[in-house]
């Protein structure tokens, strides 16, 4: 059986205390700003969801900015078929479509065409239902500055905790000063 690392332990309390702390930087920053959170958050999310593996951190970023984007080019297909063919048979048409790349793409371009890209493509057309009015590139610049940082920040409180509780090697030390 697996053992588990205490609720208490240094290392959990440590990051727990960052984390929150690069948390309300990051709503305090936004707000003040006046912009939304939530590109800037999912983005973080997806990095715990990716178990905080940095090699990801390319996928979460660009993917969701493609997702993103696609919110603005389905959009844009929407009003330009709908007249002929219907609003929600144009928005199954197009989220067909993107779906189908992802899948065929995913194992050839993952960066780009992955899991994250369709749930900003969905998570953005929850939030153009709410107030204010979508502002989808207002959306891009928060998910790519604010959600870098806050990725990058999470990745520095993982390399914070590890410097703070890894024991150090005597042998390293020594060897490193002995030249």
């Amino acid at each position: 059986m697996e053992q588990k690392i205490p609720i208490f332990a240094k290392s959990r309390v440590i990051f727990g205390v960052l984390l929150i702390a690069l948390i309300m930087i990051g709503e305090i920053v936004l707000h003040i700003t006046n912009l939304p959170t939530w590109p800037a958050f999912v983005c973080m999310i997806l990095y715990f969801y990716a178990h905080m593996d940095p090699k990801q951190i390319p996928h979460i970023i660009i993917g969701s900015l493609f997702g993103l984007v696609n919110y603005i080019t389905l959009v844009m297909f929407v009003k330009a078929m709908a007249p002929t063919i219907g609003l929600f048979p144009a928005q199954l048409i197009y989220i067909g479509l993107f779906v189908g790349l992802i899948v065929l793409l995913k194992d050839h371009v993952s960066v780009v065409f992955n899991n994250n890209a369709f749930l900003l493509l969905f998570v953005a057309g929850v939030a153009s239902k709410v107030p204010p009015a979508p502002q989808p590139m207002q959306w891009i610049a928060v998910q790519l500055i604010g959600g870098t940082a806050l990725v990058l920040g999470v990745l520095g409180v993982q390399k914070i905790v590890a410097a703070i509780t890894t024991p150090l090697n005597v042998n390293n030390v020594n060897s490193v000063s002995n030249h």
